[in-house]
């Protein structure tokens, strides 16, 4: 993959500068005194400005002009924002009657302001505090009112179920999501977990489900709000035309190379969404600037996306390497409900990880179909919980004949991801399937049987029929597949190591179209969309071995695969 997924990105002050906010203990929402008249506030998960103003008991036209945004609706989690007082001047302590807290374990200043019905202000200035998040267990605070909580103290506790979010339980409940979020010091309300015991406060005997006591272990048959239930996933004709783009680094022709599939008559997009270009900067510090311009680009024309998404940041992974898996699959799962739920509608499927069976893709250690397995139990669950209808697409598996440590055969690896369960967590099985020497009519047996051809079952395109049958030996046939990367390529370099399965760029052309034929008249309804390599990257020479993949060139103009496919029936 490009040099260009190698760059680390460098923003040490910024994040020393967040942990320097971020509470110690409690993990609240962050606040810090600017000056006498302000506070500064870095945005959590879950958060829109109308719940951050309330907080702090000022407008939202305060924060805005504060902050000089031009968007009042859009603000992110690790965004810092200045929270101004209501005046000028220093905030006068409140009037009116006040009363003795005393902090408890656990306790934070948005949680003690909820409950007595005050602002954060307005403890803030009552007593002097210079940083909010500095409280303390055993620590007195005066707070406006009698000490009369506004909200009942009777709480209960909750099992979270596969498929729960915040905002189900909080209605489940009759309180707020925020509230629950208090209460557990939630530092990401997004994400919760199967098992997790939630205390609910403010519920009551007529609260749904019925609450169980704290200090109890809660039962098993206490009901749960109802589970998120997958939408129905369309089912794609076959073949559907793709193709692989590059258009995050393209900046300069990203709507030309856009055009180019929308002209040629493909319907589909596989573009890399990198998860380091995006939340490089820390966790839930994001940055969706390109990834917004690329998304509009496509929907503009009309396109269906399949979004790759690895390439961990370097925060994820303590480990290094250039693509591997993250040390917590969590933070993963959280990425891709923050981008299932930001282009909900827009993406239509998202492939988890890729290659996953090559020990280069999987943190240059031996490949585990388990641990893949692991990673797309927590990808498919975060992202259907945001977008319902997405597709959730396995990564494409390498066909290879090299074993451990390097790799791991792509047949056997399905075996393996199917033994580790991964049946429930897919809902189109990926597979890579160039077509090395061989026209697309040839069969696995066929190249088995000829040296000229590489004598090996993985070295042709119909590779995919010996996964399809691994589906199908367990059950799942009535899935269906997605080629997500094949072709010929055309490499005339006597040094490649893909020279000796090279072709013409005319006979590329035609496998390519008769590979369309083939899953057409042979592979439905079972074959979905099939993904072509590529629309070339302007980065590309003649010293890059995927230039001679590509149905393009880099400076715009057309190759015969490119014209053929143009021209192609579909």
């Amino acid at each position: 993959m490009r040099k260009r997924m190698c760059r680390t990105v460098m923003m040490l002050s910024l994040i020393a500068l967040l942990a320097a906010l971020v509470s110690p203990v409690w993990g609240a929402p962050e606040a810090k005194r600017q000056g006498a008249s302000s506070l500064i506030h870095i945005v959590q998960w879950g958060e829109n400005l109308t719940l951050v103003a309330r907080r702090y008991g000022v407008t939202t036209t305060a924060i805005v002009q504060a902050n000089g945004i031009s968007n009042p609706n859009y603000i992110y989690a690790g965004q810092t924002l200045i929270i101004p007082a209501s005046s000028t001047s220093p905030a006068p302590p409140p009037s009116g009657p006040t009363s003795s807290y005393v902090v408890q374990r656990g306790d934070t200043l948005s949680a003690i302001a909820y409950r007595f019905g005050a602002t954060v202000n307005s403890i803030v200035s009552l007593n002097g505090l210079v940083n909010p998040n500095l409280i303390f267990a055993g620590q007195t605070l005066r707070v406006p009112g009698r000490g009369e909580p506004s909200q009942p103290t009777q709480t209960c506790v909750y099992v979270v179920k596969s498929g729960d979010n915040l905002t189900r339980i909080a209605l489940a409940y009759r309180t707020t999501a925020w509230a629950i979020a208090i209460a557990n010091n939630l530092a990401n309300p997004s994400f919760i977990w199967p098992g997790q015991q939630l205390v609910i406060p403010g519920c009551s005997p007529s609260s749904v489900p019925t609450p169980v006591p704290p200090n109890q272990t809660p039962q098993p048959t206490v009901t749960a709000v109802p589970t998120v239930q997958p939408g129905p996933v369309a089912r794609m004709n076959t073949p559907e035309y793709g193709v692989h783009t590059f258009l995050w680094w393209n900046g300069e022709h990203r709507a030309r190379d856009a055009q180019m599939v929308k002209d040629a008559g493909l319907t589909w997009v596989k573009e890399l969404f990198p998860w380091r270009s995006i939340e490089g900067a820390g966790k839930g510090i994001l940055d969706w600037s390109v990834a917004d311009q690329v998304v509009q680009t496509l929907n503009d024309r009309g396109l269906k996306t399949i979004a790759r998404v690895d390439f961990q940041p370097a925060w994820a992974r303590a480990g290094g390497a250039n693509n591997g898996p993250p040390d917590n699959y969590r933070d993963y799962g959280d990425f891709l409900y923050a981008m299932a739920s930001r282009y909900r509608g827009r993406i239509q499927a998202y492939e988890i990880w890729n290659e996953p069976n090559l020990a280069r893709e999987w943190g240059d250690r031996p490949p585990n179909a388990a641990e893949y397995v692991a990673l797309l139990r927590v990808a498919y669950r975060r992202i259907k919980e945001a977008d319902p209808n997405a597709m959730v697409i396995t990564a494409g598996l390498a066909p290879t004949g090299t074993g451990l440590p390097h790799a791991i055969p792509d047949v056997q690896y399905l075996r393996q991801m199917y033994q580790a369960g991964a049946k429930n967590y897919f809902d189109v099985l990926g597979a890579h399937a160039p077509g090395y020497k061989a026209a697309p009519e040839t069969s696995p047996s066929e190249v088995q049987n000829n040296r000229a051809l590489g004598g090996r079952r993985f070295f042709c395109f119909r590779r995919v029929e010996d996964l399809r049958q691994v589906m199908v030996e367990n059950g799942d046939a009535g899935k269906q597949m997605a080629v997500l990367e094949f072709g010929w390529t055309s490499d005339p370099r006597p040094g490649s190591p893909y020279n000796w399965h090279s072709v013409s760029e005319e006979t590329k052309a035609d496998y390519i179209v008769r590979a369309f034929q083939w899953a057409r008249d042979h592979w439905s309804p079972w074959m979905g969309v099939m993904t072509v390599l590529s629309i070339t990257d302007t980065a590309w020479t003649e010293d890059d071995e995927q230039y001679w993949w590509a149905i393009t060139n880099p400076d715009g103009t057309t190759r015969p695969a490119y014209d053929a496919l143009r021209s192609a029936p579909k």
